[in-house]
């Protein structure tokens, strides 16, 4: 017996010093790989950020720098020129050849081939840098060095879009090179993986499967913690905690996670019942009070053979055992868990329960505050309508998603029209209550379906899934003609909008050229007389804007010039008109 014990402790030794060296080994080579691949992947993301984000702040700027030149060559008020030349000589152009220059910085390591079309791009800017400039403007008629500048632009942002598709071709080609060394590395630890265990898991294996059996539930622990923190959401969360629980604890037991909504004063339950529950109709109105767990912070039980003195109104209809226990984080209650199955659960079971149940609490309390956080982050607090951030990001999602379903996608940009005006003569007060109305009226005008943000200042933007342009117009009339309509108790104070309206696929193939074409349109409807709808109008050719062409009359409902102009610069004397419910002289705000 005692050489078998030897003979045992000795293979017991001999396996763990090898199965060690091959986890060394297996370690290593792991962490090598891993930082190598983290390596690859940081330099991959800051190139491709770096070079993205100087490319799209060129876009914007070069685009603005363009549209001020010829709104200025184009315009016959030679203060408005003065203005708008002036910009552009001390903002536009100086912010553009600094961005240029930051370009080339960044492409300065590419191939020769590549480098040399930078190069080539740059010859183009400079080209309409040099119509731009003031020598240029002073020697050349207008009309003829618009033309001229539309000329030399469109061939400057073709380059520009090709510039796009090369860094994201590149950027693929990166990804699967770290593909490659991700699978290398992959194959190889599997390799030493198999050879460690050839050496060692069949000598003791009815040893190791005995140490598994005892180890895991600590195994199941650790691996429902780590999950847990990888969860992305209190959604996610939730159904983890309820999957782990019915998986320790057996096929007969149903978990149910109830919420505690404080604010709404409800209890409710945030992952699905069991068909045919009795909780469907004791949940239906109860508070969190209603909850004995909930309530005294202390887990309750029904359906055992000692019953508390109170029962429970909302588990002691289940049928068989039940177990609710509190989710306590900082001695504050959030919700409770109810497990319910056929025969109570043993001490051990309770045991688990508990450590189980301590242990997401935390982490459901963290979540649940990002959550709300996120939300005010993109909130807008005076209209209560998702922010510019929010939009910004819900403008993205809605063209992805149009665009991988070949469906239309129409954009609304609305602005008050004179809203200055209201702030400086009635005060920010009245001027805020103008903002929280339209908010309101907007949401009221729009279909469920369609998403409405503040895009900032008293600019707004409407997103109007799977809608073609006529449908996308009457929508706009109706939003635009319900403000209009809007009354600001205790005031005399009339609201209009101007909006501009664009449509995917008819005038844009990006989400940032959309928007644009969106803010000419208004734009145009402002210079049009404000209080109109007018729409975006696609070039024959590419859909896109023909940067060249003048507008043509206004109608109503819609046609538009596409070329950009600055913000409205405010409303004149002749701007106060007499209100149509008042009988007398107010001020058109918007």
């Amino acid at each position: 017996m005692r050489n078998l014990a030897r003979i045992a402790t000795s293979s017991l030794v001999t396996l763990c010093i090898g199965l060690s060296l091959v986890l060394v080994g297996v370690g290593a080579i792991g962490i090598l790989g891993a930082r190598s691949s983290t390596d690859l992947g940081k330099q991959i993301a800051s190139n491709e950020l770096a070079t993205s984000t100087a490319t799209g702040e060129l876009a914007r700027n070069m685009d603005t720098a363009y549209a001020t030149g010829e709104e200025a060559l184009l315009t016959a008020n030679l203060v408005i020129r003065t203005r708008l030349l002036n910009w552009m000589y001390t903002t536009l152009l100086p912010t553009t050849d600094d961005e240029v220059t930051d370009l080339v910085r960044l492409h300065a390591a590419d191939p020769p081939a590549e480098l040399a079309d930078i190069r080539r791009f740059v010859r183009q800017w400079l080209a309409v840098r040099d119509l731009l400039s003031p020598t240029s403007v002073a020697a050349h008629t207008a009309t003829t060095l618009a033309t001229d500048l539309g000329a030399d632009y469109l061939p400057l942002g073709q380059h520009l879009d090709r510039l796009f598709l090369v860094e994201q071709a590149q950027g693929q080609a990166d990804q699967l090179k770290a593909s490659a060394n991700a699978e290398r590395m992959t194959w190889l630890l599997v390799a030493v993986g198999v050879a460690g265990l050839l050496a060692g898991g069949f000598l003791l294996y009815n040893g190791v499967r005995r140490i598994r059996q005892a180890l895991q539930p600590g195994q199941d622990q650790e691996e429902f913690a780590d999950t847990l923190q990888i969860a992305s959401d209190e959604d996610e969360a939730h159904l983890l905690l309820k999957r782990y629980l019915e998986r320790i604890l057996g096929p007969k037991t149903t978990a149910v996670v109830l919420n505690s909504n404080n604010s709404a004063d409800r209890l409710e339950p945030v992952v699905a019942l069991p068909v045919g529950s009795p909780l469907a109709q004791t949940l239906r109105g109860a508070q969190p009070r209603s909850c004995m767990a909930v309530r005294s912070g202390r887990t309750h039980r029904e359906g055992s053979s000692r019953l508390g003195l109170l029962s429970c109104a909302v588990c002691a209809p289940c049928p068989g055992a039940s177990s609710c226990v509190p989710l306590v984080v900082g001695g504050k209650v959030i919700g409770s868990v109810l497990l319910s199955r056929p025969t109570p659960h043993d001490d051990a079971d309770e045991q688990r329960i508990r450590e189980s149940v301590s242990q997401a609490a935390p982490v459901l309390a963290n979540l649940r505050n990002l959550a709300i956080a996120e939300f005010r982050a993109s909130t807008d607090g005076l209209t209560g309508l998702p922010n510019k951030r929010a939009v910004t990001d819900i403008l993205k999602r809605m063209f992805a998603q149009a665009a991988t379903e070949r469906s239309p996608l129409a954009l609304l940009m609305l602005d008050l029209d004179h809203f200055k005006q209201v702030n400086d003569q009635r005060g920010h007060a009245v001027g805020d209550q103008v903002l929280a109305n339209v908010g309101a009226v907007m949401r009221s005008a729009m279909r469920s379906r369609d998403f409405a943000g503040r895009n900032g200042g008293e600019e707004f933007a409407i997103l109007l899934p799977d809608t073609e342009i006529p449908a996308a117009l009457r929508i706009a009339e109706r939003v635009r003609a319900a403000i209009a309509e809007m009354s600001l108790p205790g005031t005399d104070v009339a609201v209009t909008v101007s909006v501009g309206v664009a449509g995917y696929p008819e005038h844009a193939s990006t989400p940032d050229r959309l928007a644009r074409l969106a803010d000419a349109a208004l734009y145009l409807a402002k210079r049009q007389g404000r209080n109109r709808v007018e729409l975006a109008e696609p070039s024959v050719v590419t859909g896109a804007f023909d940067p060249a062409r003048p507008a043509r009359p206004a109608r109503p409902g819609g046609g538009a010039d596409p070329a950009a102009t600055p913000p409205d610069p405010g409303p004149a004397a002749a701007d106060l008109v007499p209100g149509p419910r008042s009988g007398g002289s107010r001020p058109v705000i918007g």
